[in-house]
């Protein structure tokens, strides 16, 4: 019995406290996440929104690199510190901008 206990808080300890990819590894290794699942936390730095509509774009950094993501739902402030989960999609151009890699928020 104590050995199906060990092993839930095991499991828990191990999914349920939330698992983070670092966006350095995202990245230095864009092939292996391209169109990949990820779940990102760090810090709003950069925002780009389109005016009358609630999506946009705006960019994290978790302290190991920094990417673009593409919302779904409202664009966070500058300085928030938030969980994003997306997909990892190569980059493209807006205007003059260039975004490389970047992640496609949930619309949850």
């Amino acid at each position: 019995m104590r050995v199906w206990i060990l092993l839930f808080i095991l499991v828990f300890a191990v999914f349920g406290c939330g698992w983070h990819t670092h966006i350095s590894e995202i990245n230095d290794r864009p092939q292996e996440y391209k169109d990949k699942q990820v779940s990102i936390k760090g810090k709003v730095i950069e925002t780009l929104s389109i005016p009358f509509v609630q999506k946009g774009l705006y960019q994290m950094d978790d302290g190991s690199g920094k990417i673009w993501i593409v919302s779904q739902k409202r664009v966070p402030f500058r300085g928030e510190k938030v969980i994003v989960k997306g997909k990892v999609k190569t980059g493209f151009t807006i205007g003059t901008r260039t975004f490389g890699m970047v992640i496609v928020e949930d619309g949850e």
